[in-house]
């Protein structure tokens, strides 16, 4: 059975300013739970999922938090599998064991392309210090994954990300796809891959995950990869083996929620649609909400609700609620690349 993910923003708090920020993070939010708080959500996940559950703790920037190894260490405890999502400049050779002891079992790491590029993404000097993070996690023992923002300004270094990629000896790199949110509205309003390239970069992906079987190559919310991969399942062609072991598609609230500083909850870290708070309602409350219900159901609209691939591939919810207002309407970023209308 799959891992039911949780993403945490467990801060605001932040130690750089990224121009594709889709949370604008900066400084706490001010009533960002307390730790005492934080241990009960560890409990309400725990109670909820058990050990199939994986919490991976992000932001902001999650190191900025003083009690992150107490949260961490609390959650090994309950026997959750947890995972730290970070911009990898905080990380050092004693913080990374640090991790590994506390129960870390795997850092996710942005490197948002070659060293120009990440630098004026995040920030001069940037690069090195990330990379310096994540060989420093290798050494300490922790699993490693990749995870990329692709947009305009870097979508033709993607094979160059995955040489660094392999140079890492990471396990897998994790495309997310841009979507112009928080302060990425304001500094790149106009990042986003059209539909002709966004299809063409899927197929790269598959193409360079042919080449390089040492990494797993999979996507976030690109849910029309799951199309490009059963396409070639079909022509009995090789699919890396989160294809048969995954959650296809889009995850949110499916097989994903996302958990704010404050602890309001959302299908997924993108996704601004409240669906409850855990300081008013229990998690089993919450995964009974309507809008869970609806996206688990695939209650979708247009284009989406009338696709041969409904259910393996749902459309991205995010971009549907940007640009419609409605989380259940269709993909905007689809196209008749991946689009075939079900028989009846």
């Amino acid at each position: 059975m799959p891992y039911f993910n949780i993403n945490w923003n467990i801060t605001r708090a932040c130690n750089l300013r990224c121009k594709h920020c889709y949370y604008d993070a900066s400084t706490p939010l001010e009533d960002e739970l307390s730790t005492e708080q934080a241990l009960e959500v560890i409990d309400e996940i725990a109670t909820t999922f058990g050990s199939n559950a994986r919490v991976t703790f992000g932001g902001g920037e999650p190191l900025m938090r003083k009690d992150l190894l107490e949260i961490i260490a609390y959650g090994h405890e309950r026997g959750l599998h947890l995972m730290l999502a970070s911009n990898g400049i905080l990380l050092d050779d004693d913080r990374a064991v640090q991790l590994k002891n506390a129960g870390i079992e795997e850092v996710i790491i942005a490197i948002d392309g070659t060293q120009r590029t990440h630098d004026a993404i995040r920030g001069n000097g940037i690069f090195e210090r990330t990379v310096k993070g994540a060989r420093a996690c290798k050494a300490a023992g922790l699993d490693l994954v990749v995870d990329p923002c692709i947009m305009k300004l870097n979508e033709r270094e993607t094979a160059q990300i995955l040489d660094i990629t392999e140079q890492l000896d990471a396990r897998q790199c994790r495309f997310f796809h841009y979507i112009a949110m928080g302060r990425g509205q304001h500094e790149l309003p106009d990042g986003e891959l059209d539909s002709i390239r966004y299809a063409e970069n899927l197929t790269q992906l598959y193409e360079e995950q042919n080449k390089r079987r040492g990494i797993e190559i999979c996507t976030t919310q690109a849910s029309q990869y799951w199309v490009v991969l059963k396409r070639k399942e079909d022509a009995g062609l090789f699919v890396p083996d989160f294809y048969y072991n995954e959650a296809p598609g889009c995850r949110a609230g499916i097989q994903m929620l996302s958990i704010k500083p404050n602890g309001d909850v959302v299908p997924c870290p993108l996704l601004e649609v409240k669906v409850g708070n855990l300081m008013q309602t229990s998690l089993r409350a919450i995964m009974d909400s309507s809008i869970l219900v609806n996206l688990r159901i695939r209650a979708l609209k247009g284009k989406c609700a009338v696709c041969k691939f409904k259910q393996l591939c749902g459309g991205c919810r995010v971009r549907a609620y940007r640009y419609s207002g409605d989380y259940l309407a269709e993909d905007p970023l689809c196209s008749e690349v991946f689009f075939e209308e079900a028989q009846v």
